[in-house]
């Protein structure tokens, strides 16, 4: 039956894409159905990640290129201009092209089995006698449907699919509407250290960020429980003292916006037929928002749902 997987994964992410490796190093027949063209654009994320978190889950070193940056600690930035450093012996985080992260877990999945169809919505769940059985995808203006014994929704924080299986998406008062930028051209930073801003006059309830990529190249960032994230960042880039003059002559390259939760995993994450993972159940930090290592390690979920092969 050419419409028929085990489990049918809805998003193409690092999460989707590490439950698909996973269950297809299983035995499970595994599609993975993605609605953009190419993994990994549009990118949403910092891409700060824990060396130790990603080595617990078989993904350090990755190949060469993916790890931009290492860094053995922080610098805090209070709102009254006290500044706290931590610095640790060795790198703890590092800091990963995204991109390239999410195309190497995926090129992982499919080297174990797993089949993806890319530029193919998810639109709805197909339901035969309260269970769901299926999804129906469209490509190119064409709907179709595709059957499984499970459907893993890993789309993101849309929470969009969940909603039709009649399960609770993350509360919308915890979340927060973050703003990044990659820039050129940065002086005076600390290549190991990442600078963290604290302060409602640059991010309301929450940070924001300075991660250096290399001497001359860094990802600003923060995220913001109230008004427009790219006004706050602005404000940041311009007016911080410290930030400020680091970025005086930096070219921006790159920006994304995105939404972030910080409100704890949704109350009830399966119903019969499907499960849910990653930022759409909200497995995130609730301090950062970090949601890759947390997502990543729930692929034991649907493991646990599926008789063993």
């Amino acid at each position: 039956m050419e419409n028929f997987s085990d489990v049918i994964v809805v998003g193409g992410g690092p999460c989707g894409s590490f439950s698909a490796l996973n269950l297809a190093k299983r035995g499970f027949n595994v599609t993975v159905f993605e609605e953009h063209s190419e993994i990994g654009v549009p990118c949403h994320c910092a891409g700060h990640i824990s060396i130790n978190g990603l080595r617990n889950l078989g993904l350090y070193p990755p190949p060469r290129g993916i790890v931009e940056n290492t860094f053995t600690g922080a610098k805090i930035y209070s709102p009254s201009g006290k500044v706290f450093t931590i610095r640790l012996a060795k790198p703890v985080t590092c800091t990963v092209n995204r991109a390239l992260f999410d195309k190497h877990v995926a090129e992982l999945a499919q080297k174990a089995g797993a089949h993806y169809g890319m530029s193919t919505k998810v639109e709805s769940l197909i339901f035969e006698g309260g269970f769901v059985k299926g999804v129906v995808t469209r490509k190119g203006g064409k709907p179709s449907e595709f059957f499984g014994k499970i459907v893993l929704d890993a789309e993101g924080i849309s929470a969009r699919i969940l909603r039709q299986a009649s399960l609770l998406p993350p509360k919308s008062e915890k979340i927060v509407k973050g703003a990044q930028v990659e820039v050129e051209n940065v002086k005076d930073v600390e290549t190991d250290i990442v600078e963290v801003i604290l302060g409602n006059c640059y991010a309301p309830g929450f940070y924001a960020w300075l991660i250096p990529k290399n001497e001359e190249e860094a990802k600003v960032g923060l995220a913001t429980k109230t008004g427009d994230p790219r006004t706050f960042l602005q404000r940041l880039m311009r007016k911080h003292p410290t930030v400020s003059a680091k970025l005086q002559n930096a070219k921006v390259v790159r920006e994304s916006y995105h939404p972030v939760t910080l409100g704890g995993p949704i109350a009830k994450a399966y119903s019969n037929g499907f499960l849910v993972v990653g930022d759409a159940a909200s497995q995130v930090k609730p301090t950062t928002g970090g949601g890759i290592i947390f997502g990543l390690t729930a692929r034991e979920l649907p493991l646990m749902s599926l008789p063993r092969h």
